[in-house]
């Protein structure tokens, strides 16, 4: 069987049923797979390939902003198929908390690394993550079509960083492939039930489900939305679902096409509808036939979570600039990596006090808690601004913006901070003036001449003058001679003649500064 034309069926179909295990420990359940890796390696095309659709072509800016889960039945050589779920988790850099969630939810990781670029930063970072949620993976060299791939190098370069591959003397499965052409990516697939089957993944499908809040967002036409993926356990309609602090009686599931189901089990990525309430993104969840157990459930692990929206340092630093922030997105991802970015933000004059966050559209609450906040801010992704918002903001003066690309929003929020940098002014040192003779003096007028020991002497230079180690008063110089020629200027270890302007005698044997005021 070629690589073409097993990989061309592997329709996406809802998920079936689990082959039967062992009589103990519960049934054989399909694996969860996370699709790691650096930002253009190529997770999602690889994707792509496999669930025969087109992500890229419709993401902001290139690359995939929220985590999606996908189910695939992948064929056997038996003639049968086993499915597998699939996690697309986000490659650009922002995006870390996300990738994290969807390595610590997965039974087992792909780690996707381009034969032509090798190991990049975030592929270090998905490895410490994978290795963090201490479980298997299988790296997965893409890209082996271009011209300029090199997959012996990558091994190599994966060794220098401690992941050893099996060709190479390791213990970690790889794959050679491409997932534009599809060469290898049936044979990935054959290992990553390979290693499945070795972990022995287990589940009891009588249990009440189990499992972790992958994404969640706000619609502005159903309310919250969430995205869970099941790892023990089924749910049905009508079950009630604990999330952090919140609870709500499951009202609609959808699977990963979008279409209405009834119930789902183990390793199966659903989406749940009857929230009031955005819970954050990953949190675990426990679903409960009965509403009073679910409560008490509830009282018993509740928590107060509280925001601190002060200023690092605002209290011992006068001169720092504190920039009150309100930040809505679409979603808790992309909320935490919208916060990710800010973090990244430093200035030694300015910092971001994040007064409230949230998901959903920008309404007149939102701007109401900025209502006499100087040089307020209001950062949206992906998100709406409601006209009583924006009519609010225009009154009040609040900067308003949204963004569908998260480097666009930081980039914005970095000039912000650039734009309304207070100004300080310093007073720099530019000459230092030794007095040799005085020639005359006229009421506020002095004739005198000196050498510059040190910089440059300009005409109109404001002077400090001090006398034995004391300052005793300022001047300004009027006229600058050099060998009795008028100048502009005198360079250090020449000797001039001046006329300064000072309400202070000056004598001989006095020291001046020449000062100069920089604005930055």
């Amino acid at each position: 069987m070629t690589a073409d034309n097993s990989v061309k069926s592997n329709n996406l179909i809802p998920r079936l049923p689990s082959p039967a295990g062992s009589a103990t420990g519960g049934q054989a359940r399909p694996p969860v797979i996370a699709v790691v890796g650096h930002i253009d390696h190529g997770k999602s095309t690889l994707l792509d390939y496999i669930r025969k659709s087109n992500v890229v072509a419709t993401e902001k800016g290139g690359i995939t902003q929220h985590v999606s889960a996908y189910e695939v039945s992948h064929p056997t050589e038996n003639g049968g198929s086993r499915t597998i779920t699939f996690l697309d988790t986000p490659g650009h850099e922002a995006f870390q908390a996300m990738r994290s969630r969807g390595a610590s939810i997965s039974d087992i990781a792909i780690l996707v690394v381009s034969a032509e670029e090798g190991v990049k930063p975030q592929t270090l970072e998905a490895v410490k993550s994978i290795k963090e949620a201490q479980i298997p993976f299988v790296v997965a060299i893409n890209k082996i079509d271009r011209p300029n791939s090199n997959p012996d190098r990558v091994k190599q370069e994966l060794g220098e960083h401690e992941v050893y591959v099996e060709s190479y003397g390791g213990n970690v499965p790889s794959a050679n492939i491409s997932a534009k052409t599809g060469e290898g990516v049936s044979d990935l697939l054959d290992l990553l039930l390979l290693v499945a089957d070795m972990a022995d993944l287990k589940g009891e499908l009588a249990k009440p489900a189990s499992g972790l809040l992958l994404e969640s967002k706000l619609d502005p036409q159903v309310g919250p939305v969430l995205t869970v993926v099941i790892k023990d356990g089924s749910l049905q309609k009508g079950d009630f679902m604990v999330v952090g602090n919140e609870l709500a009686k499951i009202k609609k599931i959808e699977n990963f096409l979008g279409q209405d189901i009834d119930k789902a089990s183990f390793s199966s990525p659903v989406r749940i509808f009857g929230f009031s309430k955005v819970p954050e993104a990953g949190q675990g969840f426990e679903t409960f036939n009965d509403k009073k157990i679910a409560e008490t459930y509830l009282e018993e692990k509740s928590v107060v979570v509280t925001k601190d929206a002060k200023c690092e340092d605002e209290t011992n630093n006068l001169d720092l600039l504190c920039l009150p922030l309100v930040i809505k997105s679409d979603s808790h991802g992309t909320l935490e990596a919208v916060l990710h970015e800010i973090a990244k933000i430093k200035d030694d004059r300015v910092r971001f006090k994040i007064v409230d966050t949230g998901v959903g559209t920008i309404t007149d609450t939102d701007l109401k808690i900025l209502i006499g906040s100087k040089e307020a801010l209001v950062a949206g992704f992906n998100v709406k601004i409601d006209r009583s918002a924006q009519d609010l903001a225009e009154r009040h003066n609040v900067t308003i913006k949204t963004f569908d690309i998260i480097y666009k929003l930081a980039e914005w929020l970095a000039e912000e901070v650039v734009n309304r940098r207070p100004k300080l002014t310093e007073e720099v040192i530019v000459a230092k003036i030794k007095i040799l003779k005085i020639f005359s003096q006229n009421k506020d007028k002095q004739v005198l001449g000196g050498s510059v020991q040190q910089g440059t002497l300009k005409k109109g230079a404001l002077v400090k003058i001090w006398r034995r180690e004391a300052e005793i008063g300022k001047g300004k110089v009027v006229e600058l001679q050099a060998q009795k020629v008028a100048c502009a200027e005198v360079a250090e270890g020449e000797q001039f003649g001046a006329i300064i302007e000072s309400k202070n005698s000056i004598a001989e044997g006095d020291k001046l500064e020449a000062v100069e005021f920089i604005t930055r």
